[in-house]
């Protein structure tokens, strides 16, 4: 018996219960003729709070255009930047078993990124374009995150993967936690590209609710009911390009012999960064 209400300690390693897949919801967007669409449980979030953010059923390209933010403190002028748009946000909690209540909650997020002011054009059509944005949104996420040491939080990307059964460039890549990260859960990511100009970043964090080491957590909680429930949404997606995107990947792609993505995509190396920074603080002294 599974059920929120925690009334005694769990006991030993335990696999939560979440929500059945087997009543999922399609969700669908059109992106100037672009299909999107995925399957997913209803929206089961720890804090009641916390609402969900759902997509409109069609974007046009110029008006979606103007919703695009920028981060931190950049602005539209500022070169080779990414801005986004949140798509579509949900939780699901998951329960122990007899009033052992809520253990984990696994949380997916859509956005949409779009590169802006870059020293050159290209499409994110094109393997190399691509691939090289993922590495710009995940040093702009994860390299700013260091230890007292010196050492990063997180290593990324891992387990890189290609997809090969979408219609244009798709992967799978995973963002670990290091030794002394705040964060210690892993997080799954999926990409692919809407348009020459559309990067979409689905992001999967599964979370369990105890201030433990990573080491302790998976003594007691499995992630593997929110890793089965990732994947049977991740294996949901499907997508279907439009005449124009289509051209816009067909110009992207002439030329190039070799149309696929890395099979090998190592983590990424931020000791540059780190150097630059070390030298930009000396120079304010």
């Amino acid at each position: 018996m599974y059920v929120k209400y925690k009334l005694r300690k769990a006991e030993g390693l335990i696999s939560p219960k979440g929500p059945s897949f087997a009543g999922a919801q399609t969700i669908r967007c059109n992106f100037d003729g672009t299909e999107l669409s995925f399957k997913v449980p209803k929206h089961r979030p720890y804090y009641k709070r916390v609402k969900e953010y759902l997509p409109e059923r069609h974007y046009q390209a110029d008006k979606i255009h103007l919703n695009f933010r920028c981060f931190d403190n950049d602005n539209h002028e500022t070169p080779n930047h990414l801005e986004y748009y949140q798509l579509f946000r949900r939780f699901w909690t998951f329960y122990g078993p007899w009033f052992t209540g809520t253990l984990a909650e696994l949380e997916m997020h859509i956005t949409l990124f779009m590169p802006v002011n870059f020293d050159q054009e290209f499409s994110l059509f094109h393997p190399r374009a691509f691939e090289k944005i993922i590495g710009d949104y995940l040093t702009h996420f994860n390299s700013k995150h260091i230890n007292p040491d010196g050492t990063y939080h997180y290593t990324t990307p891992v387990n890189w993967q290609p997809l090969t059964h979408f219609p244009g460039v798709a992967a799978r890549l995973e963002t670990t936690p290091n030794k002394g990260a705040i964060i210690r859960n892993t997080t799954y990511h999926l990409f692919f590209a809407l348009s020459d100009q559309i990067l979409a970043s689905v992001k999967f964090d599964p979370s369990r609710l105890f201030n433990k080491s990573k080491e302790e957590l998976d003594k007691s909680v499995s992630e593997d009911t929110m890793i089965e429930l990732m994947n049977k949404i991740i294996d949901s997606f499907q997508l279907t390009l439009s005449d124009k995107a289509k051209q816009q990947q067909k110009i992207a792609l002439e030329g190039l012999e070799d149309t696929s993505l890395v099979k090998s995509y190592p983590p990424l190396d931020w000791s540059n960064l780190k150097e630059n920074q070390n030298k930009k603080t000396k120079q304010l002294k």
